[in-house]
């Protein structure tokens, strides 16, 4: 009887074990149990960026680090830039399931408004404890930017370029040369100034290069709409909410659309559509990446300092081009220097709310922003099979090769005291970059600051005159900034559509949370 009772007991406790086995897999887990690793806490992380030749090859690799490093398993999900703002409201919106994502307070993507909402994890104390290094590298004035009412709810993608903005503009070289145009002239002067000044140039430079185009515009991006600093303006709140301030007159909120340096760009861009100077369909197209890759344009926006006249020996290429290549360039800066107030949020990571993964998604952001081998592994692939170094010492990718297309500001932090985490060149051009980024990064410690640096505009009680608003400027900005409409006719007639959808209400309400604001510092 007492065999029979152990050989029952054997039988109910194998039974017993057997069926736990049989029970359903941790969500958060993934893996093969042969290798060992099906504990694993999968991370699902959404990222803007086109399709990448060898991604499994160099995402195995990386995987490879991170699950040693903090026993987890990136999934690193593509997403095409032109429906990526859509597709994460949409899935914020739906409750859908995700760890941690690229946010940024301009091309739709809403961070401010998903942060006030819950959409997004408070990181303020998690930070020093799961991200201590990635906390204590930051500026504290990018912390603001990430901020609402003072909670951090990102975290800064602080890159080698620094913080602080000077704006310009970026010209081939060769066919300034070529045309005999005076780049450096255009250093320092207000944008409709500097702009009037550049389209000559495309004119003669179009002429002897008919296939090349002078300047980038697309339905995503305008000039005037998302950046204020080029217009000496900072905005009060998110881009894509009217109310702006002049940074010479910073107390007063206005209808940045309504003023005469807006009317003037619409006119310039009208001017250069009918000469061919810019793309027919830059009011729909979405993805001018191609056209950066290929070379194709006369002179771009630039966003990098010290430019071409402090540092005459940068060796500059234009955007999406190698250095070295068919596409030299020169830049100038035109702009003051400032830290804007969405600088921290021009580029972050978020983390789910209802992530039930949070703090093992800061162990990731910390080994991205620290562990600089698996950076560059996931940024540039593999040294020798993805690109090399060339007897001058230059980075050359290897075509047809692992390409992360530029969008390594997405997932980390290419800032590092070391200068170990981004692509230079061994040679002179290399150490010349190290300089000029030890620069940038004293600048930010001077800087001027934003006046609206903290400030975040609270949208409830004007969101339907913001909704309305928003889909007067979602369907007539990027026409007017790509000058494929004529301004004459329609800026009037945007105007009267702004006013009708509620304008005069956010900028009030907009300058009532202002001087609060003001009021409580």
């Amino acid at each position: 009887m007492k065999r029979f009772s152990a050989i029952l007991l054997s039988v109910t406790m194998l039974f017993t074990v057997m069926l736990a086995g049989c029970g359903q897999k941790d969500a958060s887990s993934t893996g093969d149990p042969a290798t060992g690793d099906d504990k694993l806490t999968q991370l699902n992380f959404y990222m803007m960026n086109s399709p990448v030749n060898d991604f499994d090859r160099v995402m195995k690799k990386a995987n490879e680090i991170i699950a040693k490093e903090i026993h987890a398993k990136l999934n690193l999900i593509l997403v095409d830039s032109s429906t990526y703002a859509d597709k994460m409201n949409l899935m914020i919106n739906s409750g859908d399931d995700w760890d941690l994502a690229f946010t940024a307070s301009w091309g739709g993507m809403n961070f401010f408004e998903n942060a006030a909402k819950g959409a997004y994890a408070d990181l303020t104390d998690l930070l020093p404890k799961y991200a201590p290094k990635t906390y204590s590298r930051i500026p504290e004035s990018q912390w603001e930017g990430v901020k609402v009412k003072d909670r951090i709810y990102a975290v800064v993608n602080y890159q080698q370029w620094g913080s602080a903005k000077r704006n310009g503009f970026e010209f081939r070289k060769d066919i300034a040369e070529e045309t005999g145009f005076d780049w450096k002239a255009v250093k320092g002067k207000p944008t409709v100034e500097a702009l009037e000044m550049i389209g000559p140039f495309l004119g003669k430079a179009l002429e002897k290069h008919p296939e090349m185009i002078g300047f980038e515009t697309s339905s995503t991006h305008s000039l005037f709409a998302n950046e204020p600093l080029y217009w000496n303006m900072e905005a009060v709140g998110d881009l894509t909410i009217p109310g702006w301030i002049n940074l010479d007159h910073p107390d007063k909120v206005i209808n940045q659309y309504e003023t005469e340096d807006f009317k003037k760009f619409t006119e310039i861009m009208r001017d250069w559509y009918v000469k061919g100077y810019v793309r027919k369909d830059g009011a729909t197209v979405k993805d001018t990446s191609p056209d950066r890759k290929a070379g194709k344009f006369v002179a771009e926006k630039t966003y990098g300092f010290p430019d071409s006249v402090d540092v005459p020996d940068q060796n500059l290429a234009m955007s999406m081009t190698q250095k070295n290549g068919k596409t030299p360039a020169v830049s100038v800066s035109t702009t003051r220097t400032m830290i804007p107030a969405g600088a921290g949020s021009n580029a972050a990571i978020a983390i789910n709310a209802d992530s039930k993964k949070v703090e093992k998604a800061l162990e990731l952001i910390e080994l991205l922003n620290t562990n600089d081998d698996l950076y560059k592994l996931i940024t540039l692939g593999e040294e020798g099979v993805d690109y090399k170094y060339d007897e001058k010492g230059t980075y050359t990718p290897i075509e047809g090769k692992y390409n992360f297309n530029f969008n390594e500001w997405q997932i980390g932090q290419s800032y590092s005291p070391t200068f170990n985490r981004a692509q230079y060149d061994k040679n002179k051009d290399g150490e010349t970059s190290k300089e000029v980024q030890k620069f940038v990064y004293e600048t930010d410690k001077t800087a001027e600051i934003s006046p609206v640096t903290g400030f975040v505009f609270d949208p409830s009680p004007v969101k339907t005159q913001v909704a309305n608003c928003a889909a007067v400027t979602t369907e007539m900005i990027p026409a007017l900034s790509s000058g494929s409409i004529d301004p004459t006719k329609a800026l009037p007639e945007f105007l009267k559509r702004l006013k009708t959808a509620g304008v005069d209400d956010i900028i009030k309400e907009k300058q009532a949370q202002y001087d609060a604001w003001k009021a409580k510092k």
